[in-house]
């Protein structure tokens, strides 16, 4: 069970190589909930324009389960949670 602080840092040591992935349009910190293996917590939202299987991704552009991040001699292991959000547009004013 990863915190919000542990998330925030995971975003802050692997942001650059979560965003280059293929069909990355966003980054954040979300709560898990019950459905999310039983285990409460924090996670690294990856949202993407269409979720797909593994199966249909180059394996460089898989999002990886879990973000490892180093904090003092402590390794910690922060869930990620694939979130489909569809296209991303900026609005005219």
């Amino acid at each position: 069970m990863a915190s919000e602080a542990q998330c925030i840092l995971a975003l802050d040591e692997h942001e650059a190589l979560l965003a280059r992935l293929e069909n990355v349009v966003g980054l954040g910190v979300v709560p898990l909930d019950e459905d999310d293996g039983g285990k409460l917590g924090m996670a690294v939202a990856v949202y993407v324009r269409k979720k797909l299987p593994p199966s249909r991704l180059a394996e460089k552009d898989v999002v990886p389960e879990m973000l490892t991040v180093h904090k003092g001699k402590r390794v910690v292991e922060v869930p990620t949670r694939v979130i489909e959000q569809g296209k991303v547009v900026l609005e005219k004013r």
